[in-house]
């Protein structure tokens, strides 16, 4: 790492920041790969540029440039006869259940890439630019574009496969005997913790629309020992359970609304009970972090999302008579935030 000089910055940390600068080429670059899905059609091995551009209708030498071009960061490789291979790091954009094509395709999206210049203005209001630039807040606005609406969903679901298992694995809940996901969308953490733990029931909590279909705990083989509720959570939530969860829901909201729905959840859970927050803790200190780009796109999208450290999480469990009792880390980006009433 360079240190402050009186000479001024170096070459290579001018080097540095030009290749930051051409981020935005290499975003753009992965979202075209992903939608003309080049990474599928090297699933079988090499394959010429020409082969690639008649599968796929695009213009050979403008399709043999982006290939070109990631092959710097290692996504693709050219062999000595001008076909292209898959690397591993490519693979990850094929379409697989441990995929993260459907984030390529999310985040490069001509709807979403429009929202990115819109950074400036937030960081001077502090006001979400989605709305701004769409008309609509993020959720509306997905869920009335049916095409982005499951890109983003397909995602969040992948997404969320890989984080129960790191958290069924991090955090004990044979203690509980009803476990509340509040917010839980359709089903797949519940269905694992309660696959997890044979004596356990749950009830699962979200908008209507959302638990209308719940795959999730058919599949696993526990819609006999769920309750599935469609309501507002920031209404209320339902009384009894001795554990509340609340996965990835905290920083969607801001402070105020945090700390009423975590008091909600308060209010219904049964003597001795829990919350169970799962959440990204921001961490301190100037390392890389995913949590710090991911806290910028929350900025962005969400009126009122964040990132939290565990300080910012300390004052929204106290706004709402909670105790943070322990954090405990994954596997996964995710923490478990235990709280119980004061």
């Amino acid at each position: 790492m360079s240190t402050p000089s009186q000479s001024g910055p170096s070459a290579q940390d001018s080097a540095q920041m030009l290749q930051m600068l051409h981020g935005f080429v290499t975003v753009q670059a992965l979202y075209v790969a992903a939608d003309l899905g080049i990474a599928d059609l090297l699933a079988g091995g090499p394959r010429s540029v020409a082969d690639l551009a008649a599968a796929t209708r695009a213009h050979e030498p403008s399709l043999h440039r982006v290939l070109r071009m990631l092959t710097g960061p290692g996504v693709f490789r050219e062999e000595a006869d001008g076909c292209f291979a898959v690397t591993p790091l490519g693979a990850t954009l094929q379409s697989r259940p441990d995929s993260v094509r459907e984030w390529a395709l999310f985040a490069g999206a001509p709807e979403v890439w429009a929202v990115w210049a819109g950074l400036r203005d937030s960081v001077i209001t502090g006001k979400a630019a989605f709305p701004a630039v769409h008309g609509a807040p993020m959720w509306e606005y997905i869920t009335a574009h049916r095409e982005l609406g499951e890109l983003f969903d397909g995602w969040m679901t992948h997404q969320s496969e890989q984080h129960n298992a790191a958290l069924v694995a991090a955090y004990d809940f044979s203690p509980f005997s009803l476990v509340a996901d509040v917010g839980g969308g359709r089903g797949s953490t519940l269905a694992a913790i309660l696959a997890a733990h044979p004596s356990l029931n749950g009830i699962l909590l979200d908008l209507p629309q959302v638990v209308s279909r719940v795959p999730s705990l058919d599949e696993a083989g526990v819609a006999n020992r769920c309750q599935v509720i469609g309501g507002d959570m920031f209404a209320s939530v339902p009384g009894g359970a001795d554990a509340y969860l609340l996965k990835r829901v905290l920083m969607s909201y801001g402070d105020e609304d945090a700390a009423r729905l975590l008091r909600n959840c308060s209010a219904a859970m049964t003597e001795g009970g829990r919350i169970v927050a799962v959440d990204i803790v921001m961490a301190a200190g100037n390392d890389p972090s995913p949590a710090k780009p991911f806290d910028i796109l929350m900025l962005l999208t969400q009126p009122g999302a964040l990132i939290r450290t565990e300080d910012e999480f300390r004052r929204i469990f106290t706004a709402a008579g909670l105790r943070l009792t322990r954090i405990i880390p994954t596997a996964s980006q995710n923490s478990v935030l235990e709280a119980v009433r004061e």
